[in-house]
């Protein structure tokens, strides 16, 4: 058939043949009934359909067009993915075998309907080689030794490698390692032997920086396996997981940044978490017509010379190193890979230690600090090859650490200490304060009055009696952050 050589197995995860826990089948639904006025009724929402994806896949049960490239895409049959105006989210719909193609443009010509599309069985972007390579260039390229200086990472900043799961007792990922989930089959992963692809993917976000052993990711932030087999569905499914259990960065080394639907998920997971959805830019050459989605951030590859090494297009928003870089690999070992589905979990990491530097950025505030710290090495701004340029992670930092409380200047008078500090619009800012350092404690001070005036928060304690005293001011996100 053509298909991906890594199908040629049974997947690892067994379940009943059609049954989901906690997933419902939709019905039938006829060429004739997509015009029916009550038709959303029948459409499930995606986190609580079971569109047989799985059954399908383990069956090798596909649907196949043909693309305007030449190449054979197979998709989950009678299933189309739909996004009803009036609906909160992406549902699945059932429909005739051998009319998804018709069901598609039917939904599509209807006027409460955004956007309709097949569950496609997307591919991942590249899987590692075996040719030798003993370092790992693209740190002094993104001068990553620069953003070590200001972080780390923190453990309270979570990434989701989507994908087959990965090693996650390789010696060099176990310490960031958590629980991860399977939308296939519902259910926890807390092991997995993994596979070359995420696992390589894995080490480049977030293999133990420090640890005196192997490689070094990007930051120490925690790092967990979203298990899918590849269709569209899962993908979403997987997003939107994430985003409930305040997952901040999402991985995707894998096509599907052309579906709606995934941007749909992106979008969710902004607005659910204050997190971001990164995508591959696609391996190969010359232009790609995907959209340019933007809750989407795709990812193209450079070389040690920056040179592109992948396709471009409008869809394009950052290059990040991918073309001969090394990592983590099956087996407890390390190998070179090459692709862009390495320079995407290279940039989540990234996107990881901002927001570790920074837990209350926003997305749009950490997009904002990528565009304006990137080495523009295209045209001048955005471009389609680069997007808003290759990405510099210790410019990234230092940025990031510029948006932290700052205090400006402390003041005591009359019993009474007045505190200057930077602040941010839509966060939250307390002062604390102790008698001693280093502290045995610090204590909020509830009473503080607090008075803005543009980018300066002043903070009053209005009991600063006694011969000393030390002040932290702290922001945290408001409950209701802004959209």
């Amino acid at each position: 058939m053509g298909l991906p050589e890594d199908l040629s197995g049974s997947s690892s995860y067994q379940v009943a043949d059609r049954e989901v826990p906690g997933r419902r089948i939709p019905e039938a639904t006829t060429l004739s009934d997509l015009a029916a006025p009550e038709l959303a009724s029948r459409a499930i929402p995606l986190p609580e359909a079971n569109t047989l994806a799985d059954s399908n896949y383990r069956r090798r049960v596909f649907g196949r067009i043909r693309s305007p490239d030449g190449n054979t895409r197979f998709f989950s049959p009678q299933t189309v993915l739909v996004r009803f105006h009036a609906g909160p989210q992406v549902a699945a719909l059932r429909v005739e075998a051998m009319r998804e193609l018709d069901s598609v443009e039917t939904l599509r010509a209807r006027a409460d309907v955004a956007f309709a599309e097949l569950d496609f069985l997307q591919v991942r972007q590249f899987t590692p080689n075996d040719t030798a390579l003993s370092n790992q260039w693209h740190h002094s390229v993104i001068e990553s030794f620069a953003a070590w200086e200001k972080s780390l990472g923190s453990a309270t900043i979570r990434i989701a490698i989507v994908d087959s799961p990965f090693q996650m007792d390789h010696a060099d990922l176990a310490a960031n390692a958590v629980a991860g989930w399977s939308v296939v089959s519902n259910a926890a992963i807390t092991a997995s032997p993994g596979i070359a692809h995420s696992t390589a993917g894995a080490g480049m976000a977030a293999a133990v920086v420090n640890n005196g052993l192997g490689v070094a990711g990007t930051a120490n932030c925690s790092l967990l396996p979203i298990h899918i087999n590849g269709f569209t569905s899962e993908m979403y499914n997987a997003v939107v997981w994430a985003a409930d259990h305040d997952v901040r960065v999402v991985n995707i080394s894998w096509s599907g940044a052309d579906s709606p639907s995934l941007n749909e998920a992106g979008l969710y997971l902004k607005n659910r978490a204050r997190g971001l959805l990164a995508m591959s830019g696609v391996n190969g050459i010359g232009y790609l017509a995907y959209p340019g989605y933007p809750h989407i951030y795709c990812v193209s590859m450079t070389d040690a010379a920056d040179n592109m090494q992948s396709r471009n297009g409008d869809h394009i928003d950052f290059s990040a190193p991918g073309f001969n870089v090394y990592s983590t690999t099956t087996g407890s070992a390390y190998a070179p890979a090459n692709g862009t589905s390495f320079a995407t979990p290279l940039f989540c990491g990234v996107l990881a230690s901002l927001l570790s530097i920074n837990p209350t950025l926003f997305p749009d505030e950490v997009v904002e600090i990528l565009k304006v710290s990137a080495e523009d090495r295209g045209e001048p701004g955005w471009d389609r090859y680069f997007g808003w340029g290759r990405i510099q992670f210790g410019r990234a930092a230092a940025a990031a650490q510029s948006t932290r409380p700052d205090i400006r200047q402390v003041v005591w008078t009359n019993s009474e200490a007045v505190v200057t500090a930077n602040y941010r619009a839509g966060v939250e800012h307390s002062l604390w304060k102790s008698t001693q350092l280093p502290s045995p404690g610090w204590f909020h001070v509830t009473d503080a009055s607090a008075v803005t005036n543009g980018n300066v928060i002043v903070l009053t304690d209005p009991n600063a009696a006694g011969t000393s005293a030390y002040y932290q001011v702290r922001a945290a996100v408001e409950a209701s952050p802004p959209p």
